[in-house]
């Protein structure tokens, strides 16, 4: 259900592994399984809110003892003694309301709008919260990928320079060379020993990161791709814009909010009607006794709010300010949307000139580097060409992996821009 709401086009785009792990973060997300809850506890809210269009049915149940009752002494003519009432020391029963608004200046019917929005509000943040976990687990698997990449440019680098300080041992020990050059190419050799080691512990860390996003054990040997691919550009990509992000129907949604509390601060001063019966059986009854009577009323409430000293004046005008915050800060999101998907696809775009760029560069270093060692063989090329010649290899090998996570991390950021997760 899940990858159901994510665009398909934004898969096509990226490798089955991927997809594989943006499903089990979206499944671990702590944040996203909080805001399920929210919205649910919205769609709760809302038939809360339905549920007060209804007659309201209450019960009461009362005791009484009171130490001094009422008494009464009345002379009435033509009686010989005079007449003496006295009430009850001990009173109690119960009761049953049944209660119906008629008539509320729109409180009710604006409580369920109310809802409606929060709903709505629920819905989008939990949208908002699904593009930003896909974008953050997009940027640490290609950052992984990229490190395992970089531990393999580490390794053949090792290679290179342990075959090469090989080779100079033997003509050393042949007499061929100069004992300088061996101790120049065991000194590369020990710094590319540690740049492996670096670049093991990078990938490890890298690994625990993902792990900790997609809820995989810290210590698990998370599989990953061993390069990172070419991205195959869309032209539907480049004409669409970021209409549908979350973050605009967030801004729209508060400024529904801000609305309907405008109005439900108007409706606590208009008429408010209500009808109710209610069924009463206690003691004493209506005739005195002491046993319990049944009782009934049938009654209406109507209350009309008259002088509130500038009161409802006062919340109207600050209900429109807040109208008007929530206007203008969707104006603010819709710049920043507007920036972000700008951004996105500029940055993408010389992104992929940069991985052009840096894969030619590549090519070029690898054939100088076989020159090199074809011509230090031959003895015309001192061992400083050599070594610097597979340090051009390197730092292009370097800068290529670079640029290619780069592209993809751009890719990622106007997927997320375009809400196309």
């Amino acid at each position: 259900f899940i990858l159901s709401l994510c665009d398909p086009f934004a898969f096509g785009q990226q490798s089955a592994m991927l997809e594989k792990y943006r499903s089990m973060a979206l499944e671990y997300s702590h944040d996203l399984k909080a805001a399920e809850k929210n919205l649910a506890a919205s769609i709760e809210l809302e038939k809360s809110a339905r549920a007060d269009l209804k007659p309201k049915l209450s019960g009461n149940a009362n005791f009484q003892y009171t130490g001094n009752p009422l008494e009464l002494n009345l002379n009435l003519p033509g009686m010989d003694n005079p007449l003496h009432i006295q009430g009850r020391d001990t009173k109690y029963g119960a009761s049953l309301t049944l209660l119906q608004p008629i008539y509320t200046g729109g409180h009710l019917f604006e409580s369920i709008r109310m809802a409606q929005h929060q709903h709505s509000l629920a819905s989008h943040q939990k949208e908002q919260l699904l593009s930003e976990v896909c974008f953050q687990t997009d940027i640490q698997y290609w950052n992984t990928v990229a490190r395992a990449e970089l531990l393999q440019v580490a390794t053949d680098y090792r290679n290179s320079i342990a075959s090469l300080t090989k080779t100079i041992r033997e003509r050393v020990e042949a007499g061929l060379v100069d004992p300088q050059d061996l101790l120049m190419a065991e000194v590369k050799l020990n710094e590319a020993e540690y740049q492996l080691l670096q670049a093991k512990s990078s990938l490890e860390t890298g690994r625990i990161a993902l792990n900790s996003l997609i809820g995989t054990a810290l210590h698990e040997i998370t599989e990953v791709e061993d390069t990172i691919p070419s991205i195959v550009m869309n032209e539907q990509l480049w004409k669409q814009d970021g209409s549908n992000r979350p973050e605009l129907k967030i801004a729209y949604d508060q400024i529904g909010i801000a609305e309907s509390s405008k109005k439900l601060t108007d409706s606590k001063y208009k008429p408010q009607l209500y009808v109710g019966i209610e069924g009463s059986y206690s003691s004493p009854g209506y005739n005195f006794k002491s046993d319990l009577d049944p009782n009934y009323a049938v009654y209406a409430k109507l209350s009309v709010p008259i002088f509130e000293w500038g009161k409802r004046r006062n919340e109207k005008r600050a209900a429109s300010f807040q109208i008007g915050a929530a206007t203008d800060n969707l104006h603010q999101v819709s710049d920043h949307v507007n920036l972000e998907v700008q951004t996105a696809r500029v940055s993408l775009s010389q992104a992929m000139e940069q991985v052009q760029l840096t894969r030619n560069s590549l090519e070029k270093a690898r054939k100088n580097e076989q020159m090199a060692l074809e011509r230090y063989t031959e003895g015309k090329v001192s061992i400083v060409e050599m070594i610097e010649a597979q340090n051009y290899r390197q730092i292009s090998q370097t800068n290529y992996v670079q640029a290619k996570v780069s592209a993809q991390g751009h890719y990622s950021a106007l997927l997320k821009a375009l809400n196309k997760y």
